[in-house]
């Protein structure tokens, strides 16, 4: 491989990982920045067991936590053997490379990296699934949930 498509192979992928880490930041640091400030005692009480004191914290709680898990969960498909039958249709289809076998055959350039696809999927996934869930828990839990905001 070309020295300079090495180093430009390098620099996508360290761009594909922090616009990852933007994604990811979207949805978890920022809301508690907003919500909670610069404060490392109200974050440690809002992500320890039974700190949560308002519906805000609870909704902040949610959303935070089924994103990583959702970030978690779409890991998963990574490392999987890309060498089946349907896998390889779905590379046709979507003209990428997903197998490093055939990405390292046939040189970085020929293959785009797809890596933090599945984990910004999973991620958003988390997030909105944490989004449809907290409303839902604070309904089935409101008489034990205060409405006050810190």
């Amino acid at each position: 491989m070309h020295p300079l498509k090495e180093v430009h192979y390098h620099t996508r992928l360290v761009l594909e990982t922090f616009l990852f880490a933007v994604i990811l930041s979207t949805f978890t640091t920022v809301p508690c920045l907003c919500l909670l400030g610069p404060n490392i005692k109200a974050w440690l009480r809002v992500f320890s067991r039974n700190g949560v004191t308002s519906i805000w914290e609870n909704s902040l709680q949610i959303t935070t936590i089924s994103s990583f898990i959702g970030t978690w969960l779409g890991a998963f498909p990574i490392p999987l053997d890309w060498e089946r039958p349907w896998q390889m249709a779905i590379e046709r289809k979507y003209k990428m490379c997903t197998s490093l076998y055939v990405c390292t055959r046939h040189g970085a350039s020929h293959c785009p990296q797809v890596w933090p696809i599945s984990c910004t999927l999973g991620a958003t996934f988390g997030y909105v699934a944490g989004l449809v869930i907290s409303p839902l828990w604070i309904y089935w839990n409101r008489k034990q949930l205060t409405y006050k905001n810190h």
